[in-house]
């Protein structure tokens, strides 16, 4: 049954949600969006059909908020101890908009531990913001309830301001892990070069549009990314 726990990285705590459950030998780590806290996804994790962790990095939800350390390395530390804290062993990444860049980052030095990756609505980039458009972001909803709620402030402006404008194209492509890639055709986050790229770079790729979706792929349907997902790694188990 799926529980909240909390693991340390580095000055943090990172609370995460674990499903519980048979890992089948390599569990999943889900890395969410900027506006998104784990408790999302207590329903669309039983869609993967394995034990999965949805990371709340610093700043986030329950995690704690240090006053600094929002750079991509110390958050893809965040996610090196979700890892850590799960299993010792491989693992399946899946990542949904800004969680992107730090999954990838942690994946990059560590790709004898990825089966596989899925990436929601995002390209394999580090993207820097002006500070108008975080803020608008903070001071919006999500979701249905306030950002501030789900995300510090100070955490949020620090995040974004920590942030360095980095491509991870091609160290991606001269590994070519398993990849999913989920576009929403309505979100300006993957433009149709960027779609493009995708499939130039990754020919073994499933690159899927979700034609109905804005940039939150979990619209109208919470499970269909899960399911994808869950049908690419099995895909990839069966070689």
């Amino acid at each position: 049954m799926a529980h909240f726990r909390f693991t340390d990285s580095g000055d943090a705590r990172i609370r995460f949600l674990d499903s519980g459950g048979d890992d089948l030998g390599a569990p999943v780590i889900f890395v969410p969006g900027f506006t998104d806290i784990a408790d999302d996804y207590t329903e669309a994790v039983t869609a993967l059909g394995r034990r999965t962790a949805v990371v709340e990095l610093r700043g986030h939800g329950r995690s704690s908020a240090p006053p600094e350390g929002y750079d991509s390395d110390t958050l893809a530390a965040d996610v090196a101890a979700v890892v850590d804290a799960l299993t010792d062993g491989p693992v399946h990444l899946m990542t949904f908009s800004r969680g992107t860049p730090y999954a990838v980052v942690w994946a990059l030095a560590n790709p004898g531990r990825v089966l596989s990756l899925s990436i929601g609505d995002y390209v394999p980039e580090e993207i820097t913001l002006p500070d108008d458009v975080i803020v608008g972001l903070l001071d919006g909803r999500w979701r249905g309830t306030p950002v501030h709620e789900r995300v510090d402030r100070n955490a949020g402006l620090a995040t974004v301001r920590a942030a360095r404008a980095q491509s991870f194209w091609e160290p991606l492509a001269r590994w070519q892990p398993p990849l999913c890639v989920v576009r929403s055709p309505n979100s300006p986050l993957i433009s149709a070069a960027d779609w493009s790229r995708y499939r130039q770079l990754f020919p073994e790729a499933r690159l899927e549009e979700f034609a109905d979706s804005p940039h939150d792929i979990f619209r109208p349907d919470r499970g269909r990314y899960p399911a994808l997902v869950r049908e690419h790694i099995g895909a990839v188990e069966s070689g």
